[in-house]
Formats: structure tokens, C-alpha cells, sequence
């Protein structure tokens, strides 16, 4: 049993990026790895935050090779280059691929095998070296969390690595390093925030804590994010709401779990490379519908959280709570399942990963490979 803890010293501010330098002194880094994505390098960040660190006498070697979902073998590269020895520890600067890709990379260089070898909870016995987050996009929240997602590709699968002491040492979020993001993927990774907050609140291992945070980060999304999506390069305010939602939403699934959505969208991403928060933004209010009652109580309060007058029974409330959630997808144009161009004939492959899923067990009700199955088919 764990209580609530948040062992990251975060800095939520706009232009926080700055104080860099200042982090990495905090946590005793003189020569670190820069892993970033080539996104992230063609727009010109990681030169700049090169040029920043080695003004304050930060040695930088960057590692820009993380994919959109990423692999084994790029966490192992990554933890190749600090095996030798010089490096100190690793900066992540970028959306919760590079960041997840950074912090198995921190763990592999003081733990021998491969990651495929330490999934599960604390399955490393060394220390991983220090790691400081910089989240570049309003979604994953993985600049707060203990794990790493990666995908295993023998198997197409996604594999959870977990540990005490996987968290970030500091974590820098700046809402203004989403203000060059294209709004697609800003409604993206918003809804992919959007559906850690939600599981975090609705799994059976929701508490007060989690349930607090959790309905603060939906707030805000529901309020921000389509602002933020529609002008993210000039509405400052939507900005950093939207960037606070998504750690707060972090804070909340990492002190919880999350659930279904998560089970299914991680097999998607893990047999068909489909991104992680877009295959969240789609499976998000399906998934929830097959809670039913299970979750009817607990969105029905949300309800009433977001509107001035909440009358009616608690099914209609939560039925209209998610009505408000089809209305975001739809204003933020969320694609229909039927353009990622999954067969039907894989649908019982699909649910028979989700089912063995690690979070699986954190469901509001059971889920059975013949429950997602259905999930599946209910979306053509």
C-alpha cells in the first residue's frame, strides 16, 4: 500500500525553461545527455537549450533518435551513451515519448539487461542515475510519474517499467514551449490528459487525493483546451492551463492508476504504432460508456462540479458529462476509430492484449477480453 507522494520538486511558471541550468546545479549535473526528438530539432530547442547549458558550463552530448512511441532498443541506445562514464545524468526536453524513452534510459545505465528484462514495479536494484524532465507538450504528465512506457517490437507490445525511484529528481514546466505546437497536437495531448485525470478519478484505486487533483486538471481542460488547441501560439492564459492540467493529471494517475482506455490504447500503439494520446482521445468516452454504472456516481459529480445547477438523476448527469466530452472531440475534430484502419479481424487479438494489460485490474468493474472485444466492435 502506498500513500500519496510527489518525490519531483516541480516548477510550474512560464519561462521556466531558463532556470535550466539552475535545476541541473540543484541536482549536482555538470555533464549530461540532452534527449530530445527530431520534431523538437528541426523547430531549433534543442540548439537553443544546448547554447543555454554550455554558457552556464553544462557539458551536452544530445541523443534525438525517440520515436513517437518509444522502443526498447531506443531507450537502450540512449542508456549506451551514458554507460561510459562522463555523462552525470540526463535532461529529457519533449513530449512523454522522449521523456519515458530518458527515464528508462537513466535506469538501464546503472542496471545491466535489457528493458524488456525490468518490467513490472522495482524490478531494478540500482539507483538510476539523476534525470530532469522538461516536458515539451500538454499531455503524457510522465515529468511526475515512476514509470516508463516503451514498446517491446519482437512481441508488439508495450511494456510498463516501474520504480520508487524512476521519478524525476526536478521537473521544469513551461507552458511556453507549447506555443510553436501545432493545434492538433495540442488537442491531442490535451485529451490525453484529459483521460489520465478521468481514470485517475473513476479507477477502484482512486482516493482523495488523486480524486482532488484529478478534478482540477479535468476542469481546466474542459474550460482551456479548446482555446489552447485554436491559438496556441498567442493565448498565453489557455496555455498555461492547459500545460497545469496535464501535470496535475500526472500527479493524479501516478498516485492511482489508470484503466481501460489505457489498456486498449497502449495495444494499438504497441501492434500498430498508433499515437498514445490520439488512440486516448478516441477510446476515452467509449470505454467510460462500458463502465456503466460502475462510474456513473463519480462522473455524475463531475457533472455537478462544471455546472452551475446539477439536477436530474445521477445516470442522466453522467450521461450528460459525457455528452460534454463528445462535444470537446468534436470541436477539437478528434478523427472516428475507423481511420486508424484497424481490421476487425485483429479486434480479438487487440482485447486479448488490453486484458493482460498491468492496469487492467484497475478497472471500475472487471474487463474480460470479451469486454473490450465489444468496446471494439461498438466503434465499426
Amino acid at each position: 500500500m502506498f500513500g500519496f507522494r510527489v518525490p519531483t520538486r516541480v516548477h510550474v511558471a512560464p519561462g521556466c525553461l531558463s532556470r535550466l541550468p539552475e535545476a541541473l546545479s540543484i541536482v549536482g549535473l555538470r555533464r549530461v545527455l540532452l534527449v530530445v526528438d527530431p520534431g523538437l530539432v528541426a523547430g531549433g530547442w534543442p540548439e537553443r537549450v544546448q547554447g543555454v547549458l554550455e554558457e552556464a558550463n553544462v557539458e551536452v552530448e544530445l541523443f534525438d533518435a525517440v520515436e513517437v512511441n518509444p522502443r526498447t532498443t531506443t531507450a537502450t541506445k540512449a542508456a549506451e551513451a551514458l554507460r561510459g562514464g562522463e555523462l552525470e545524468g540526463i535532461v529529457g526536453l519533449g513530449g512523454g515519448s522522449v521523456l519515458d524513452a530518458a527515464k528508462a534510459a537513466a535506469m538501464l545505465a546503472t542496471n545491466a539487461g535489457q528493458p524488456e528484462h525490468f518490467e513490472g514495479r522495482d524490478r531494478f536494484a540500482a539507483t538510476p542515475l539523476p534525470f530532469v524532465a522538461v516536458p515539451t507538450t500538454c499531455g503524457t504528465g510522465s515529468e511526475v510519474t515512476w514509470v516508463s512506457v516503451l514498446t517491446h517490437e519482437p512481441t508488439r507490445t508495450k511494456i510498463s517499467i516501474k520504480g520508487e525511484s524512476m521519478f524525476p529528481r526536478l521537473a521544469l514546466v513551461d507552458a511556453d514551449l507549447i506555443a510553436t505546437l501545432p493545434g492538433a497536437l495540442v488537442a491531442t495531448t490535451g485529451l490525453d490528459a484529459m483521460t489520465h485525470a478521468l481514470e485517475a478519478t473513476t479507477c477502484n484505486l482512486a482516493n482523495p487525493v488523486s480524486d482532488a487533483l484529478a478534478e482540477k486538471a479535468i476542469g481546466l481542460l474542459l474550460a482551456y483546451l479548446p482555446r489552447a488547441a485554436a491559438d496556441p501560439a498567442c493565448d498565453a492564459v489557455a496555455r498555461e492551463a492547459v500545460m497545469r492540467a496535464a501535470t496535475l493529471a500526472g500527479l493524479a494517475f501516478g498516485n492511482a492508476d489508470v484503466a481501460g482506455v489505457h489498456c486498449l490504447s497502449e495495444s494499438l500503439g504497441g501492434l500498430y504504432d498508433v499515437p498514445h494520446g490520439l488512440a486516448n482521445a478516441v477510446l476515452l468516452v467509449p470505454v467510460l460508456r462500458a463502465h456503466g454504472e460502475a462510474v456513473a456516481g463519480r462522473l455524475a459529480e463531475l457533472e455537478a462540479s462544471v455546472e452551475a445547477v446539477a439536477a436530474g438523476p445521477a445516470a442522466e448527469r453522467a450521461e450528460r458529462f459525457l455528452g460534454r466530452l463528445e462535444a470537446l472531440a468534436r470541436e477539437l475534430e478528434m478523427p472516428p476509430f475507423s481511420r486508424f484502419g484497424i481490421p476487425a479481424a485483429d479486434h480479438a487479438r487487440i482485447a486479448e492484449s488490453a486484458a493482460r494489460n498491468g492496469s487492467n485490474s484497475s478497472n471500475p468493474r472487471p474487463m474480460a477480453a470479451t469486454d473490450y472485444r465489444r468496446v471494439l466492435e461498438s466503434l465499426g
